[in-house]
């Protein structure tokens, strides 16, 4: 299987995941990215029968980390962390040459087909502008002894070849516990300030440093759904991220684009490819992908 990717994604049992993972799924076909590659898709025994039919959709049912970790019931993030780290999981990745960890709100293009990463990719966060979360995530890198280069805000998104991505997994999530017990157990913080809220970010940039501070690039995923910037071969990996300005998925759900045609929605573009690929039906993805 040289070369073959799998798309590592947790997916919970709301109706908004659902459709999101909609969203990845159409763009995994659109773009080509899917004929030689396999969606991991780590879901809600509930959602299990709710996700596309496809022979290149692994299900591995799972319920959610948070519900089973009693310390962790008041943080529902954990459980795209936890639940992907989990040995089984990992066990999965490894017939994998490379891995894609994301979320499912996200969106591949056809960039992705010729990328091959030889070490770890990630996105942009937004967890650390502020001096006061900078310097503790300093501090907690001097306490726990792993090299700080003045890298911050690691996006959610990873993508390496397959035994990097699991070893920084398994950090990751060893983070998330560590950082829960030392800053978080009796405090939470308000955003945009050292927050629990965005506990498995921190955690991420942490893990990053604990396993390849050397062997890591930061900005080649989570993409934003920009309608001024065209698609071309620098961006792998799109997010829908919270926004008002299009591609909005909020607006998109509110229906403010409802009158948009999908022939006149401009597929070169970050927004439109994001906008055009969550309007359309599969049958007509299907259809376009092999125009």
């Amino acid at each position: 299987m040289s070369n073959k990717l799998g798309i590592l994604v947790y997916v919970d049992n709301s109706d908004s995941m659902v459709e999101e993972f909609s969203w990845l799924y159409k763009s995994a076909i659109y773009s080509g990215v899917l004929q030689s590659s396999t969606i991991i898709a780590v879901c809600h025994p509930e959602v299990r029968d709710r996700l596309p039919s496809d022979s290149r959709i692994l299900a591995v049912e799972k319920l959610p980390f948070a519900s089973l970790h009693s310390e962790w019931n008041d943080y529902k993030f954990i459980n795209s962390v936890g639940s992907l780290a989990e040995q089984d999981v990992l066990n999965v990745c490894e017939d994998f040459d490379v891995i894609l960890k994301t979320d499912c709100d996200t969106f591949v293009t056809p960039a992705m087909n010729s990328f091959r990463p030889s070490a770890l990719c990630f996105g942009f966060g937004a967890y650390a502008y502020e001096d006061s979360v900078r310097i503790k995530l300093s501090e907690c890198s001097r306490r726990w002894g792993y090299p700080h280069g003045g890298l911050h805000n690691v996006g959610a998104s990873v993508l390496g070849p397959s035994e990097m991505v699991r070893n920084y997994l398994q950090a990751h999530m060893q983070c998330c516990d560590r950082l829960l017990e030392e800053e978080f157990k009796d405090f939470q913080g308000e955003w945009p300030f050292w927050s629990k809220q965005v506990l498995t970010m921190y955690a991420g940039e942490l893990a990053l440093r604990q396993t390849y501070p050397q062997a890591c690039s930061v900005g080649f995923l989570d993409h934003f759904t920009r309608a001024d910037r065209r698609l071309g071969s620098d961006v792998l990996h799109i997010h829908a991220w919270h926004t008002d300005s299009y591609w909005s998925k909020h607006h998109f759900r509110g229906g403010k684009y409802s009158g948009m045609k999908l022939e006149d929605i401009d597929r070169d573009t970050l927004g439109g490819y994001c906008h055009w690929l969550a309007a359309a039906d599969l049958d007509q993805v299907k259809s376009a992908a092999a125009a």
